[in-house]
């Protein structure tokens, strides 16, 4: 009887310790693709700001062409993105929000996102 206790006791602890390294890997998982999704981020955002910087400067200066003053041209650029952040501080909830808490859920748990599919 008390051979039995202790076969069942190490059973046990066996499959304890098997779900902690189960829950560990899942866990190493899910922060590997957060933070590959980060840098991924961080990096095409970082690129995007230059190809935008410059994009907006070469914009600046044509319309400062055709409008004969430099000042006026960077003065329209500026008046655009103040328009771009007027829409985006408008439609923020649909733009980013939703879509961010999307990602995550399927970022975090891609288990759950598999079976909405079928």
């Amino acid at each position: 009887m008390t051979e039995n206790i202790d076969n069942i006791r190490k059973e046990v602890q066996e499959y304890v310790e098997i779900k902690l390294d189960l829950i560990r890997l899942h866990t190493a998982e899910h922060l590997a693709r957060l933070l590959s999704s980060a840098s991924t981020i961080v990096i095409a955002g970082y690129l995007a700001f230059f190809i935008l910087m410059f994009l907006s400067f070469a914009g600046g200066f044509y319309i400062g062409s055709l409008l004969h003053s430099n000042e006026a041209g960077f003065l329209c650029v500026a008046g655009f993105y103040f328009l771009v952040l007027i829409v985006f501080l408008v439609f923020r909830k649909q733009i980013v929000e939703r879509p961010v808490i999307k990602a995550v859920v399927r970022l975090l748990f891609p288990k759950f996102d598999n079976d909405e599919n079928k």
